[in-house]
């Protein structure tokens, strides 16, 4: 069995690290090192942690000075043991087979370098760990998926993906570059895109992660993450020259989507005006449904429709099997299969250029030890480089 570490960035998390470590711990998968970064926090967080650990000799805090998520994450690769490290920010919830069955997805492909990591399905949950919606369902997403997860985000959180140490250090773990203008906020989409590039994903079609959204939370703040959204997935685009022009244009226009969705939602009425032209030129019938969505959800808001039905479920009740075939929403539906397409010429363009110029793949796909070592490095430079 091989040790997996799980790397927890907190910064003033005490209202729920306590119930995130528990998920962690709870997991059934025996062979775990869990390495909890805190990020400089001002509250109780440390303390917490600090108890915690001394009944469970799995875990480890480290901490530091606040940097910011992304060089929290690079601290805990840097200090991770193992092959293997998942990611599991300091207010979600896993379910308590989420490990083992990644580990095991992944482990089907130990004799091939090029896949690099799994994800599982979310659902969103609020304060209280109860269930108040789901993240996108695609029917088998996986192997190269980088043009539906530019377009479709359907990983989308922090907490979903387990993956090969030597894959983060490859991919130079996560950027801090986009906190330090100011933009923070979707570090985890940027890594999980630059990791799609790079190699084969595969999935677990269940709902293991629980991902909370509530006011405060870096979610919550929707101008911030607007901006963060339209300059990953533009950075995203300029770095994929060879995807499709159709595609490029989707992606782009569904960044413009969501920054449109939240800046309406904050009334910040001209930049949404703005931010809708760009969706439009960028995908035309996008921003027709969006439009009737907002329409639609007006109505019903109004109408005090569209409310759910009994009391929300708390999110380790439910089985995570239950949904996992539901119809997949219009948007996905009318762009699943060109994206599936784009991914299979993407991928055998990539991966056939391995064979072609006889380069071995664990070469390409895995740092060798000295540029595993200057990742290493890059990486507490950057903390350095911040503390200074």
């Amino acid at each position: 069995m091989n040790l997996v570490s799980i790397v927890i960035p907190a910064y003033n998390a005490e209202r729920f690290i306590a119930r995130t470590l528990a998920s962690a711990q709870a997991q059934t998968y025996e062979k775990l090192k869990i390495i909890v970064v805190d990020d400089g926090s001002t509250d109780n967080t440390r303390s917490v942690v600090e108890a915690i650990a001394a009944t469970d000799k799995r875990l480890e805090l480290i901490s530091t000075p606040n940097r910011g998520v992304a060089r929290a994450r690079n601290l805990g690769i840097e200090n991770a043991r193992g092959p293997y490290v998942a990611f599991l920010d300091a207010d979600d919830l896993w379910h308590p087979t989420k490990i083992a069955r990644q580990v095991e997805a992944l482990d089907t492909h130990r004799s091939d370098p090029s896949w690099g990591g799994v994800y599982s399905f979310r659902r969103t949950i609020n304060e209280e760990d109860q269930v108040v919606g789901t993240g996108p369902i695609l029917a088998d997403c996986r192997g190269y998926v980088l043009a539906r997860d530019l377009v479709l985000k359907f990983i989308g959180n922090g907490s979903s993906l387990l993956v090969h140490r030597d894959a983060a250090m490859a991919v130079d773990g996560f950027d801090p570059s986009y906190a330090d203008k100011g933009i923070g906020g979707c570090e985890d989409l940027d890594f999980e895109l630059r990791l799609a590039a790079r190699y084969r994903i595969e999935t677990v079609r269940s709902f293991l992660v629980g991902y909370r959204m509530y006011q405060g939370n870096m979610s919550s703040d929707g101008s911030r993450m607007a901006k963060a959204m339209i300059e990953t997935i533009a950075r995203h685009v300029k770095s994929n020259p060879s995807i499709a022009p159709r595609v490029q244009r989707w992606a782009l226009g569904g960044s413009y989507r969501y920054a449109f969705q939240v800046l309406l939602r904050e009334r910040r009425l001209l930049p949404a005006a703005a931010t809708y032209t760009k969706l439009l030129l960028n995908d035309p019938a996008v921003a027709m449904i969006t439009v009737m969505e907002v329409l639609r959800g007006g109505i019903s808001k109004r109408l005090g429709l569209g409310r759910p039905a009994g009391s929300p479920q708390a999110f380790l009740a439910m089985d995570p099997e239950a949904g996992k075939d539901d119809p997949v929403d219009t948007l996905t539906r009318m762009k699943q299969k060109r994206l599936a397409d784009e991914d299979r010429i993407l991928g055998e363009e990539k991966f056939s250029s391995v064979l072609l110029h006889g380069t071995a793949a664990d070469e390409v796909f895995r740092p060798s030890e000295r540029a595993s070592q200057a990742s290493v490095t890059g990486v507490r430079q950057h903390h350095t480089e911040r503390a200074r």
